[in-house]
């Protein structure tokens, strides 16, 4: 019989996330476990005892939830009880919480109960060692991913003016779009356009903002990303804060040039093409959280579309190559390696226990 792993989420709005863990539920993983994926209310604390031999929790922590966190460690004692942590991360404290002691010592009560915290990128890991939330001995580094073959097979987009700007997301503060309808309102719409794909609290806000611009259009939830993307020049990812961000890993598999800020999780998957090719060569353009500097990048983003127009006589914006692409399609098996190493360890260590 195969291992029960069973996910539990309380948010359905996590478009990211929910997808690279559908992705994971599926993938050849299931010949060794066998998943199952349930949503759970840890504010209403009706916990039950669930038929699995490893839980991993995909959700917030918070004050309000705690006695659910508690009811849900002792109703299932025996069993791994493992926290992947999407939510919370250092650029999510600056803007959200200026004062964070009280925040600090909930994540430190829900993490105590927890077998494993499972931190989506080395940067978040890193903050929450240096503000001692977790021991490090209960602290995996497991960073996101899903298959991107689909995005890996796009054709160069043919570049010409106007330039064609992709955003895409969930309508929330962290995302920054309400700072990039700002810096499209100082731009000229015969250079560029956006595509802006979404939902969320913040959809009244951003259909106002967008009525006023010609070179904004706002279409809603999309599904194929790949058809999305096809039909973009370049990605913009103004995230306020994000403690992975699987769109910068999209965009490179897709052959994109990327404008994006440089928080949290986002500056890590750009590492390694860094490490190979190099700032100047790049199709990365790195923006300040902020109109000015959205501006800023945008504007050498169209300077650099007219040189490639108008001296290089290319016809793609972006500089990846194919290897840079795979660089990110790369990702997704090495995640799968990584969760199985966890889960059989996880296991092991349960049956050593008991």
């Amino acid at each position: 019989m195969r291992p029960r792993v069973l996910h539990l989420i309380d948010d359905c709005k996590l478009g990211g996330v929910n997808l690279a863990l559908k992705s994971l539920c599926e993938s050849r993983l299931a010949e060794d476990f066998e998943f199952s994926i349930t949503h759970i209310d840890l504010a209403t604390h009706r916990i039950k005892r669930f038929e699995a031999d490893i839980i991993v929790l995909h959700t917030s922590s918070s004050w309000r939830k705690l006695p659910g966190f508690i009811s849900l460690c002792f109703k299932n004692r025996g069993t791994p009880l493992l926290l992947q942590e999407h939510h919370y991360c250092e650029g999510f404290v600056a803007h959200e919480l200026p004062n964070k002691w009280r925040f600090f010592l909930m994540l430190k009560l829900s993490y105590t109960l927890m077998d494993r915290v499972l931190a989506v990128s080395v940067a978040q890991a890193k903050w929450l060692l240096d503000n001692r939330l977790v021991n490090a001995d209960k602290l995996v580094v497991l960073k996101q991913a899903r298959p991107v073959n689909t995005l890996l097979s796009l054709p160069e987009k043919a570049l010409s003016f106007p330039i064609q700007l992709a955003a895409y997301g969930r309508f929330h503060k962290q995302k920054g779009f309400d700072l990039l309808l700002k810096a499209m309102e100082k731009l000229p719409s015969e250079k560029v356009e956006l595509r802006l794909a979404g939902s969320g609290e913040m959809s009244p806000l951003l259909d106002s903002m967008a009525a006023t611009l010609e070179n904004v259009t706002l279409i809603g939830e999309i599904e194929d990303v790949p058809l999305f993307l096809s039909s973009c020049d370049a990605v913009v990812i103004p995230s306020r804060w994000e403690p992975f961000g699987l769109i910068c890993q999209e965009s490179i598999a897709a052959g994109k040039m990327i404008v994006t800020t440089s928080v949290d999780g986002l500056s890590e998957q750009l590492a390694e093409l860094l490490a190979t090719r190099g700032d100047e060569e790049l199709s990365v353009l790195l923006t300040e959280q902020s109109v000015n500097g959205l501006v800023d990048a945008l504007e050498c983003l169209i300077s650099q579309a007219e040189h490639k127009l108008a001296v290089e006589k290319v016809r793609c914006l972006s500089n990846l190559t194919y290897e840079d692409r795979c660089i990110a399609a790369k990702c997704w098996p090495t995640l799968v390696e990584t969760w199985r190493e966890l889960l059989f360890s996880e296991q092991h260590r349960a049956k050593r226990l008991q």
